[in-house]
C-alpha cells in the first residue's frame, strides 16, 4: 500500500458528487479506501480515533496518510498510547458510522468534509445487486446481533440479515408487488436446535443466493469495530430480581437482563407516566343506551429522553372505574406504582416475545391487554389485578404443531385470559374443545379458529397452557439491537401521531444529510444542512 491513495478517493470529486445529490454515484465511491486514526492505548488495543464537534463525535479520515498524521500531530494522548493510521474502506467505515450513531470528518490538503446521517447509511449498508432474473435491486441490510452477546454459545453476528429492497430515485408509481425485500441466514448453522430464534417464512439461505449478493452478506456480518465506551445495552438486574411462581428462578435468568433494562430505560417513575383519558363519542349505529366508553392513552417520556407514544385503548368507563389501580374520571392522570409495575412486566414480556423472532415491528400495540376489557369467548369482562404479580408472562396454548405464543393476562375460573402474540390459522381440527364456546371461535369460511396478534383475549383452560423451557432459556435477539429499534419505532410513532393532529394526509419525503466546510488543521467547522 502506498502513502497516498488519492488515485482511488477523490475528495473533490465525492464533494461534487455530494452537492449534485448523486446517489448512485456516491454509492460507487464505497469501496475507496481511506486512511483512518486510530487509537493506541497502553495494553496495546486499538480503538478508532474520534473527535468532538460541538455534541457530534466522528471518526477521522483522508485519502493521504500524510496529511492524516499532519492533523494529528496537535492531538493530546495519555502516556504510553499514540496514533496510528490504518485503511479501511469508505463503505467499512460508514457502517460503523451508522452502527454507532457516529459521523466521518473527512480530511483534504486544505479542506475538510463531516458527512453523517443517511449518508452513512447509503454507503455503509447499501448494495446493487441482481437478483434471480438477473434484474438490478437494490438492498439496504438490517444486520442482527444476538444474546447472550460475546458468549460462544450464541449465534455468530450478522446470522440474520433482513434486506430491504429500497430505491435510490423515488418512484411514486412503484407497486408494492415489486418489492422484493428478504430475511436472508447462514445456512450452515443448525437451525433445528430447538434454543435458536425461530427463522421467518421464506427466508433465503445464503448458500442459495449470487457471488455478489455472498459478498454482499460476508462484508455486513463482519463485527464493528470496538467502541471506546462499549457496555451492555442493558443495566445491571437489581436485588431482589423479579420472580414468577408460574415460571421458576431458571426461566427468569435471562428475561431478568431484559426486564432491567425496561425497568431502567424505558419506563419512568410513576409520577412521570401520563394516562389521558377522554369520553368516546357515540357512533351512529349503537343504540342510544350504549355504555359510556373512554379513550384511554398512556404515554411517557423515557430515561432516555425520547417520547414513549403507544396506541390508545377504547374500554367501558365502568371497567376503568371499578379498578382502584385506574382513574375514574376523565383528564390526564398519574399512574400509581403497581400500574407503573404491571407496564414495565407488560412490556418487558412482549419485548421477550419479540427478541425470540425477527418480526419487523414498531412496537406501537405493546400495552395491549394491559387495561380491563371484553373476552371473545367469555360472557364477563376481564378486570386485571395489578396486585398478582404472577401477570402478565409468556406462556404456550398447545394447539396444532408447534403451539401459539400468548401472553397470560390473569386467571378467569380454572382457565387463563390469555392474548395471543402471533397471527395464526389453527385447523378446526387442533381446537380443543375444552376452549369455552369454541364454535363461536371456528370460521365457517376457513374451517379455523383466526388468532389476531395483540388484539383480543381468550380464556383458554390451564391444562392447554404450558411453558416450554427452550422458550425462556434460548439463543436471542440481542437487548442492544432492541433497544434500537424500539427508540425507532417510538420516533415513527410520535411523527405518525403529530400527523395525525395536524390531520395531514402526506408528508414530505426529504432527507437531510449534513455537510460541514472546515479547516482540516483545526477540525472545526461550520454545519450545512442541505435538502435532498
Amino acid at each position: 500500500m502506498t502513502s497516498d491513495i488519492s488515485t482511488q478517493f477523490s475528495f473533490t470529486r465525492f464533494k461534487q458528487d455530494l452537492i449534485k445529490k448523486d446517489k448512485r454515484r456516491l454509492l460507487s465511491w464505497a469501496n475507496c479506501e481511506l486512511y483512518v486514526a486510530f487509537y493506541r492505548n497502553a495494553s496495546g488495543q486499538d480503538l478508532p480515533g474520534l473527535i468532538q464537534v460541538d455534541s457530534q463525535q466522528r471518526y477521522v479520515a483522508s485519502s493521504s496518510q500524510d496529511t492524516l498524521k499532519k492533523a494529528m500531530t496537535n492531538i493530546k494522548l495519555e502516556d504510553d498510547s499514540k496514533i496510528v493510521i490504518k485503511t479501511l474502506s469508505l463503505a467499512e467505515l460508514a457502517r460503523n458510522a451508522h452502527f454507532y450513531h457516529l459521523s466521518i470528518h473527512l480530511i483534504d490538503q486544505d479542506d475538510g468534509l463531516a458527512i453523517g446521517g443517511v449518508l452513512m447509511q447509503l454507503l455503509g449498508i447499501t448494495a446493487i445487486l441482481e437478483d434471480a432474473g438477473g434484474k438490478e435491486v437494490i438492498y439496504e441490510a438490517d444486520v442482527f446481533s444476538f444474546e447472550p452477546e460475546g458468549n460462544a454459545e450464541t449465534l455468530p453476528y450478522g446470522a440474520v440479515q433482513y434486506w430491504r429492497d429500497i430505491a435510490l430515485e423515488y418512484t411514486p408509481d412503484r407497486e408494492p408487488s415489486e418489492i422484493n425485500s428478504l430475511y436472508v441466514f447462514d445456512d450452515q448453522l443448525d437451525w433445528d436446535n430447538p434454543l435458536f430464534p425461530e427463522l421467518p417464512d421464506n427466508a433465503k439461505a445464503l448458500s442459495k443466493l449470487s457471488s455478489s449478493a455472498k459478498a454482499f452478506f460476508e462484508h455486513m456480518r463482519v463485527p464493528p469495530l470496538t467502541s471506546w465506551e462499549e457496555k451492555s445495552a442493558t443495566p445491571d438486574v437489581p436485588e431482589p430480581s423479579y420472580q414468577n411462581s408460574l415460571l421458576g428462578v431458571s426461566k427468569l435468568s435471562t428475561f431478568n437482563v431484559l426486564r432491567a433494562m425496561v425497568d431502567q430505560d424505558i419506563v419512568p417513575v410513576a409520577d412521570d407516566i401520563a394516562l389521558t383519558i377522554t369520553k368516546d363519542s357515540a357512533h351512529d349505529d349503537e343504540p342510544a343506551d350504549s355504555a359510556e366508553r373512554w379513550e384511554v392513552k398512556i404515554s411517557f417520556t423515557t430515561p432516555m429522553g425520547f417520547n414513549a407514544v403507544f396506541d390508545p385503548d377504547w374500554i367501558e368507563a365502568s371497567l376503568c372505574k371499578a379498578n382502584t389501580e385506574l382513574p375514574d374520571t376523565t383528564g390526564t392522570h398519574l399512574a400509581s406504582e403497581k400500574l407503573r409495575e404491571r407496564i414495565v412486566n407488560h412490556l418487558a414480556w412482549n419485548f421477550f416475545q419479540h427478541v425470540r423472532s425477527f418480526v419487523k415491528t414498531l412496537f406501537s400495540t405493546d400495552l395491549q391487554g394491559l387495561l380491563p376489557g371484553f373476552i371473545v369467548n367469555s360472557y364477563g369482562p376481564f378486570q386485571p389485578d395489578y396486585t398478582d404479580e404472577r401477570f402478565p408472562c409468556l406462556a404456550r396454548f398447545k394447539c396444532g404443531e408447534n403451539g401459539v405464543p400468548v401472553l397470560l393476562l390473569g386467571p378467569n375460573e380454572g382457565n387463563y385470559v390469555c392474548m395471543p402474540l402471533a397471527f395464526e390459522e389453527i385447523p378446526e381440527s387442533d381446537v380443543s374443545p375444552l376452549i369455552p364456546r369454541r364454535s363461536e371461535l371456528i370460521s365457517i369460511e376457513s374451517k379455523s379458529m383466526p388468532l389476531a396478534e395483540r388484539y383480543e383475549r381468550l380464556v383458554i383452560p390451564a391444562s392447554l397452557i404450558d411453558f416450554p423451557g427452550h422458550w425462556y432459556q434460548g439463543i436471542r435477539v440481542s437487548n442492544r439491537y432492541l433497544k434500537t429499534k424500539f427508540i425507532f419505532g417510538m420516533h415513527l410513532n410520535s411523527l405518525i401521531n403529530e400527523m395525525g393532529k395536524d390531520r395531514a394526509t402526506t408528508a414530505g419525503n426529504s432527507l437531510k444529510w449534513v455537510v460541514a466546510g472546515c479547516a482540516a488543521a483545526a477540525l472545526i467547522g461550520v454545519m450545512v444542512v442541505m435538502n435532498l
